[in-house]
């Protein structure tokens, strides 16, 4: 990405960094009998990571720097086994207004942007939620012990559900599974309209990309 490019962080879930997160996140709580199955994990929210990345277009790039935005509050459970695939899932659960910006020094900039993504672009008091469900997961071993996993399955947003295909890259080890990933949304499939500021000379592009690193461990 050349530096005329803006990026503006808007929700969900999911660009990959590192294991051990920002801490924002609040972990679930609570045991439901799925989690107490075989091969159940729930999310640990203090050590995952979801970004999600929008970038500028045309000349309003040039007037802009890159933004990210991080979440606060996520829960969720997976399961996943060696050799059975067919029986993996993931069940994901976001707060929409949890979403905050990031590596902005202005404070008067960051709280307008922030105002802006959840009252005029999520419209989080309608729509609170933000989640993915499972429906099919395949799932490929590499030679390193790491599966490629392909997670088939409904995300809802803003209102609109959807079904999404989301690759990962899945390993496990000492009861901890750990899942990196990136995808790319249109928000105009999500009745979405993407943003625009400073009086329209900074519009925002309609597909933004979601990356994420989960950490999960056995309940």
């Amino acid at each position: 990405m050349n530096h005329n490019r803006r990026r503006f962080m808007v929700a969900l879930t999911c660009v990959v960094g590192s294991i051990g997160g920002t801490g924002y996140g609040q972990p679930s709580s609570g045991k439901s009998p799925a989690q107490s199955a075989r091969g159940s994990y729930r999310i640990d929210a203090t050590k995952s990571r979801f970004i999600v990345e929008t970038e500028t277009g045309g000349l309003s790039s040039m007037f802009a720097h890159d933004h990210k935005i991080g979440i606060r509050d996520f829960s969720g459970t997976a399961t996943f086994e060696r050799g059975s695939a067919g029986t993996a899932s993931l069940d994901l659960m976001v707060k929409a207004n949890s979403l905050y910006l990031l590596e902005e020094k202005s404070i008067g900039a960051r709280q307008a942007i922030e105002s802006a993504l959840r009252e005029e672009v999520l419209e989080t008091t309608k729509y609170p939620e933000i989640t993915f469900k499972t429906r099919n997961v395949t799932s490929e071993r590499r030679g390193d012990g790491t599966f490629d996993v392909r997670l088939v399955g409904e995300l809802r947003l803003h209102g609109v559900r959807r079904q999404m295909t989301v690759p990962a890259r899945v390993s496990m080890q000492d009861g901890m599974l750990h899942a990196i990933g990136i995808f790319e949304i249109r928000q105009t499939d999500f009745k979405i309209t993407p943003f625009s500021f400073v009086n329209g000379a900074v519009t925002i592009k309609d597909m933004v990309t979601l990356s994420f690193d989960i950490v999960a461990t056995k309940p």
